[in-house]
């Protein structure tokens, strides 16, 4: 696996000078010890929720290109299977005993990354309930009801005061916004309307909520440290995976909602492109793979806007969208085994 110590020295996101200081023994134990052993896992499930993510923008593109289905399937397929494997090891390394899952959930830079063992969970469930749509219900109920869990656990937290603003960052949509658009958007692939209502009035409340206040503490609290800045992108992944849920909804059909949606999403992609210079990292990490996902979603969702709308060469522009979310993901993939291997090569 990637080097443990690389994977914590990059992806720390608590800024130097935030108004809460932990005990430098807490923070020892979150660098070297089983803590980040088990943070270095769950942070790497963005390889699988972005692997996902091309498989749901693969998926989208079935309608006007049908062999795009055996794509899809292959990649939500490898996704389960690093899904499997992480959390397998997240679980070993301590994260069935209840204090180091609370430690975790806790964690004001890396708490919110549990919320990728339901999403990813809930993703692959839809995707292949074809086979099955009983027993894709079941198997969604479970993920569904650990998605709320976290999420309800992680704003219990929040609301006591236990983060500083100056912590804040887009990361802590993802548990709160985002999974319960994720949510809405799979229960209308298991024709469950109503859970996908529910789930969609829960993910667009705390994304108004959440997205104001973490928008405000950006503008206002100085910018991220520089390994956290390619989080920003995680701003795209509300409006995208909420446009989707929507859309799902109302079968395919875009009406003022989803173009409001697609409006949305198309600004806040226009605001990541100009903050490009600022998300340079020195060097590659794997946390990079942050990326893979808000590419992913947007794609899924640009290409539906395409079907819906009939536009002219909605083929070709479909089939330049997936080559090119596909060949970001395959380059991400080329890097980290490029990482790998450098690290691996004895000093």
């Amino acid at each position: 696996m990637i080097d443990l110590a690389d994977t914590a020295e990059h992806t720390s996101t608590a800024p130097r000078g935030s108004g809460r200081t932990r005990p430098s023994a807490d923070i020892a134990s979150d660098v070297n010890g089983p803590h980040a052993t088990r943070t270095a896992r769950i942070r790497l499930l963005s390889v699988s929720l972005g692997t996902a993510g091309l498989g749901g923008a693969w998926q989208a593109a079935v309608t006007t290109f049908p062999p795009a289905l055996q794509v899809s399937d292959a990649l939500f397929t490898v996704s389960g299977l690093i899904w499997l494997v992480l959390l397998t090891q997240y679980l070993r390394h301590g994260g069935t005993r209840w204090h180091n899952l609370r430690h975790d959930l806790r964690h004001p830079g890396q708490g919110f990354t549990l919320g990728y063992v339901p999403i990813i969970g809930m993703l692959i469930a839809g995707h292949f309930s074809r086979f099955g749509l009983t027993g894709a219900r079941w198997v969604y109920a479970v993920f569904l009801t650990v998605a709320a869990l976290i999420a309800a656990r992680l704003l219990a937290h929040w609301l006591t005061g236990a983060l500083s603003t100056t912590t804040l960052h887009p990361g802590y949509l993802l548990p709160v916004s985002s999974a319960p658009f994720v949510a809405s958007a799979v229960a209308s692939t298991l024709k469950l309307p109503g859970i996908a209502d529910a789930a969609f009035a829960v993910g667009l409340l705390y994304w108004l909520a959440f997205g104001t206040v973490i928008l405000g503490s950006l503008v206002t609290s100085g910018p991220l440290p520089r390994p956290a800045r390619p989080a920003l992108t995680v701003l795209t992944i509300p409006p995208a995976t909420g446009g989707i849920a929507w859309t799902a909804a109302h079968k395919g059909v875009f009406d003022a909602v989803g173009y409001g949606f697609a409006g949305t999403l198309l600004f806040t992609v226009l605001l990541v492109a100009f903050l490009l210079p600022e998300l340079r990292q020195p060097a590659f990490h794997p946390s990079l793979w942050i990326f893979s996902f808000p590419i992913a979603a947007s794609t899924n969702f640009a290409i539906r806007w395409i079907h819906a709308s009939a536009l002219p060469g909605g083929l070709a522009l479909t089939g330049i969208l997936l080559a090119g979310a596909t060949t970001a993901l395959g380059l991400l993939a080329a890097a980290t085994l490029h990482h790998r291997a450098r690290r691996a090569r004895p000093s």
